[in-house]
Parts: structure tokens; C-alpha cells; sequence
């Protein structure tokens, strides 16, 4: 039997790290024009379709591979529900050439059109924009779950989610408030849904954009601008608010039968608020609101979701933004710092 060529793999000009044979599955492409690896073969990362199939393992062994970390990060129950309905999904998909991008793709226009389906009179479209809206829920967790599988990630494809998370936020409020609007009896009404509608789209994207207010600080100034950074870690418990706070409630550790009750029952209103305005349950109320329009004829609890869900999305951005300006910048930029410098002594030390 002839043993398999070895090969250096790596980034191009960057320094050799491993050995590896032809036939590993991270052995993408192949070339032989790349003096900078100082070898007569050299690995290139390329398309998924160029490298070996690894066969796809059970469901429970898949479970562990793409949603192990995350499953122990958030133990919220409807979040590992949706996780346990998204690995059968990504299961099916790993059996076809389907790479993440493209499952990230299919999500964007799946949460654009829906957008579009759900800003028209009829009650039918209604109804397939909320089906659209819940497809694109669960594709939005398996395009993450067949990366993280085939070992492929890409800026193109982290940029497109952030963009499908826009498009189902924005078009969830606004074409609920156009679709409101064709009913109103009033002018007023009109504009009353109307705004309603631009409220909530404006502040969920907002939310959104404001929980990486820290990375885009620390990436466009603090790096040009030491002098912007804090000068050292605050110390002590979490912050209940802050989003360490959040984070550590999500897995369990937070503590809070620790704290006086008072602190005990501000991370219950705490928790509610941040449950009843995640995009998860915004879904879950349009989907009782249309099917209630599709058998009654009334729009009345959508109303009641469009106005109630603008209004608590606003507190919620108003909540977030003084909690960043309290202390979480300056925690999360710290925190993205240390980080940054644990990754590049360990890159120098190999």
C-alpha cells in the first residue's frame, strides 16, 4: 500500500504549523506553486465540495459536535427545543452538497419575503409569511450547526446572517403594520399602526446592533487607540443587568438565590422582559394572531402584539443603551481585549 504524501497545511505566508496527508479531509486543494510553505506540496482552503465526504455520525454523536457549547451556554427551554428540531434538519442537509452559506442564503430571502407576504391584505399570505418566518427561524441555527460540522466559516456567510436577522425583524413589525393598515377604519389608525410598526422595526434592529456596539468600538478605535482602553477589569459579581449578568442566568450560574430577594425578583421581571421581546416569542404571537384572523376574521390580537411589542421593544433598546453606558462597554471591550492578546501570544508560541 502506498502511504499518502504529506503536506504542509496553513494560511498562505503564514507560519507552517502541521504536517498533514493528502487524503485528511482539511486537505481541500491542492498546489504546488507556493514556495512560502517551503514544501513541494501545500493545502489551501477551498470549497467543501473539494475535500473528502466525513461521514455524517448519528443524531446524538452530531448533537454534541455542532451544539454542544451552545446547548451549555443557554439552557432556556424553548431555545434547546428548537435546537433538538434544527439538528434533524441539518442531519438531512449534511447527505447533500447544501454548504452553510447557501442554507444562510435560502434563510435572508425566506425572512425578505415573508416581509413582502405578510405587508399584503389577505389572510392567506399572512398565514404562509408566518410559516416562512418559522422556516427561517430553524435555518438561521442549521446554517451555524453544518459549519461548525464541516469545519467551513466564512465573513460572507456571518455577514448575510446579520442581514437575515434585519430583514425578519424589520419586515416582521413593518409588514404587520402595513397589513394592520389595509383594515384601519381611520386615517389616525393608520398612522397609529403605521408607527407602531416603525417603532418596533427600528428598535429590535437596534437591539440587535447594540449588543455588538462593544466589538465594533473596540475593532474601529480602541485598536488605533490604546489610550481608549479601560484601564483594568472591573472586579466583583456581574452586574445583574449587564449582559454577563444575562449570560450566566441563561446557563445556571447567576446566583441569584444568593442575592437579597429584592435582586432576586428584579432578575425575574429581568428575565420575563427579555423573554417576552426575543424574536422567538414576537413569532410565536404572530402565529396565534394570524391563525385567530384566518378563523375569525378579526385582527384585534394583532393589533394588541404590533402595539404591545413596539412599545416593549423600545424600553428594551432605552434599557440596553444606559446599561451600556453604565458598565458594559467598558467590561465587554476589556474582556474582547484579553482575548485578543490570549490569541496572539498562543499564535507567537506556536
Amino acid at each position: 500500500m502506498v502511504e499518502p504524501t504529506p503536506m504542509r497545511t496553513g494560511a498562505r505566508g503564514d507560519k507552517l504549523r502541521e504536517t498533514a496527508p493528502a487524503t485528511d479531509p482539511g486537505a481541500r486543494f491542492v498546489r504546488r506553486d507556493l514556495p512560502p510553505y517551503g514544501a513541494s506540496l501545500a493545502a489551501v482552503p477551498h470549497s467543501p465540495h473539494d475535500m473528502p465526504a466525513t461521514p455524517v455520525p448519528d443524531l446524538g454523536t452530531l448533537r454534541s459536535i455542532c451544539q454542544g457549547e451552545k446547548v451549555r451556554q443557554d439552557r432556556r427551554p424553548w431555545y434547546v427545543l428548537s435546537r433538538r428540531v434544527s439538528i434533524v434538519i441539518t442531519w438531512w442537509l449534511l447527505h447533500t452538497p447544501v454548504t452553510a452559506n447557501q442554507v444562510t442564503l435560502a434563510s435572508l430571502v425566506l425572512a425578505l419575503a415573508a416581509g413582502v407576504l405578510l405587508a399584503m391584505p389577505s389572510k392567506a399570505l399572512a398565514l404562509a409569511a408566518a410559516g416562512m418566518l418559522v422556516v427561517h427561524y430553524f435555518l438561521d441555527k442549521v446554517d451555524g450547526e453544518i459549519a461548525r460540522f464541516r469545519k467551513v466559516h466564512s465573513l460572507t456567510g456571518v455577514y448575510m446572517d446579520e442581514l437575515s436577522h434585519v430583514f425578519a425583524y424589520a419586515g416582521t413589525f413593518a409588514g404587520l403594520g402595513v397589513h394592520l393598515a389595509w383594515r384601519a377604519r381611520t386615517p389616525a389608525e393608520t398612522l397609529e399602526v403605521l408607527g407602531a410598526a416603525m417603532l418596533g422595526a427600528l428598535a429590535m434592529v437596534m437591539i440587535r446592533q447594540n449588543k455588538s456596539m462593544g466589538a465594533l468600538i473596540y475593532g474601529q478605535y480602541v485598536l488605533e487607540q490604546p489610550g481608549l482602553l479601560p484601564a483594568a477589569a472591573r472586579s466583583g459579581p456581574a452586574p445583574l443587568l449587564s449582559r454577563e449578568g444575562v449570560r450566566l442566568n441563561r446557563r445556571g450560574e447567576a446566583g441569584e438565590s444568593r442575592r437579597p430577594s429584592a435582586w432576586g425578583a428584579v432578575a425575574v421581571v429581568r428575565d420575563l422582559v427579555l423573554t417576552v421581546s426575543e424574536f422567538t416569542f414576537v413569532l410565536l404571537l404572530l402565529l396565534i394572531g394570524v391563525a385567530l384572523e384566518a378563523a375569525t376574521g378579526s385582527a384585534r390580537f394583532l393589533g394588541i402584539v404590533l402595539r404591545g411589542q413596539a412599545l416593549l421593544q423600545a424600553a428594551v433598546l432605552v434599557a440596553l443603551i444606559w446599561i451600556n453606558l453604565s458598565f458594559n462597554l467598558e467590561t465587554e471591550v476589556r474582556r474582547l481585549n484579553d482575548l485578543s492578546q490570549e490569541r496572539s501570544r498562543d499564535t507567537h508560541a506556536e
